[in-house]
């Protein structure tokens, strides 16, 4: 195994660690109250701990570049006009606009989160939905968990 994969894996196993041992106080401080947002956030958490320890039992190139995770950079065609753009997804205290590095939180980027490449997706947006087709998806992120 490379260098850049142990680096990969590393960085998936600190996410689940996080996420495990501070899932509550992460949620606590998005959403202090109760709500549907709230519930949605910890089901998809909860889905995508699932994904990463499935990976991590058959670990690969491939594996890690099968899904959106945090840490990935997503590259999306819309369908509309056949535009590309690019996203990595990060945790909420790594979000800069101005370099495409969206929360996992945000609108787009809790759709894209788990999304595969090649599929097609309809994203909601405030001014409504947008068909997008998943392009590409590589793991971009080896830095620390948040």
């Amino acid at each position: 195994m490379n260098h850049s994969l142990d680096g990969a894996r590393n960085q998936l196993v600190n996410q689940l660690v996080y996420l495990d041992e501070g899932l509550v106080n992460f949620l606590n401080e998005y959403f202090p109250s109760p709500n549907q947002q709230r519930i949605i956030v910890e089901n998809t958490l909860n889905n995508y701990t699932s994904i990463i320890e499935d990976m991590l039992r058959n670990f690969s190139v491939n594996n890690l570049n099968s899904y959106a995770l945090i840490g990935s950079k997503v590259t999306v065609q819309y369908l509309d006009d056949n535009t590309t753009e690019s996203f990595v997804i990060v945790f909420p205290s790594s979000t800069n606009p101005d370099k495409n590095l969206i929360s996992f939180l945000s609108p787009i980027g809790l759709q894209l989160l788990m999304a595969q490449q090649n599929e097609t997706y309809e994203l909601e947006i405030p001014s409504g939905t947008i068909p997008v087709r998943v392009q590409d998806i590589q793991y971009y992120n080896h830095g620390s968990v948040e």
